[in-house]
């Protein structure tokens, strides 16, 4: 009976200790919340932060403006317009980025570079912009019914070619699955050549299920700029890679960046439909 009493006791003394850390884990300063999120890119540590008063209570999620001459803007490594510093990861037009922290009309920001590094750095404000710069498109039927949305899913560039191009690929680092639809983002951002009408043309966006590539329809690229694609599916499909291939004449003389995300993921009676079946 001691020993089960000693336990108890030992149990809520335990629970008294960390009842005050979860508190305080919970209830973090702006300041705390958005260093973290810094040092949790893969560039955080290579930029001077924002002063502890500099940070947003909320967090603002942004586009990047199209440059006026380059298809990308710089970054800084510090709240001051070209420092001299070493800069950051180029900020390509219609990035998505979170702003954390606003110091010296400065934005530090949160962004995937065209690798799918995770970056963090400091840009002018009046170079973000609450929509997204360039068009819009969809690809495929909307279709109804309740979605889950993934977001956070680890990307990275193919190591070999999309079979019969010399193309490389977007790999998830995990399989969605029954994924309905995504939102897709594509832009060449280096022609490689003066006869820039031979690189441009429609663009066709497959998926990969794991076994087998699937055409997911085309959207047309008839000038430089960022797309928004919002992509739909004809059936709910496990994803494992996407691939973007152009119908012009020249389709492997450019580079291109794109990336995928916003997953929706089919739930609830119609997942366990499209199992069944």
């Amino acid at each position: 009976m001691k020993t089960k009493r000693l336990l108890s006791l030992l149990i809520c003394l335990l629970l008294a200790l960390l009842l005050p850390l979860t508190a305080f884990a919970e209830g973090k300063t702006a300041a705390e919340r958005g260093y973290e999120a810094i040092l949790a890119t893969d560039t955080g540590k290579n930029i001077v932060p924002p002063k502890a008063e500099s940070y947003l209570e909320e967090w603002k999620t942004l586009y990047c403006r199209k440059a006026w001459y380059a298809p990308s803007l710089w970054v800084e490594s510090i709240s001051q317009l070209r420092s001299g510093v070493p800069c950051q990861p180029m900020l390509f037009e219609g990035t998505e980025v979170t702003v954390v922290a606003e110091e010296n009309d400065m934005s530090c920001i949160l962004y995937r570079d065209v690798n799918y590094k995770t970056c963090a750095g400091w840009i002018q404000s009046i170079r973000l912009l609450e929509d997204f710069p360039g068009e819009r498109l969809t690809v495929g039927k909307e279709r109804g019914g309740d979605f889950e949305t993934k977001d956070a899913v680890g990307l990275s560039w193919s190591r070999g070619y999309y079979p019969g191009a010399q193309q490389r690929y977007t790999v998830l680092d995990e399989p969605v699955k029954n994924c309905v639809g995504f939102t897709f983002e594509y832009q060449m951002i280096a022609e490689n050549t003066t006869w820039k009408e031979i690189v441009f043309g429609p663009r066709t966006i497959y998926v990969n299920n794991g076994e087998e590539w699937i055409e997911a329809g085309a959207f047309p690229y008839p000038e430089l700029g960022a797309v928004y694609v919002q992509v739909w599916l004809d059936e709910p499909t496990d994803i494992t890679a996407i691939a973007t291939i152009a119908d012009c004449h020249a389709p492997n003389m450019f580079d291109f960046r794109q990336t995928a995300r916003d997953f929706l993921i089919l739930s609830g009676d119609g997942a366990k439909e499209a199992a069944g079946a």
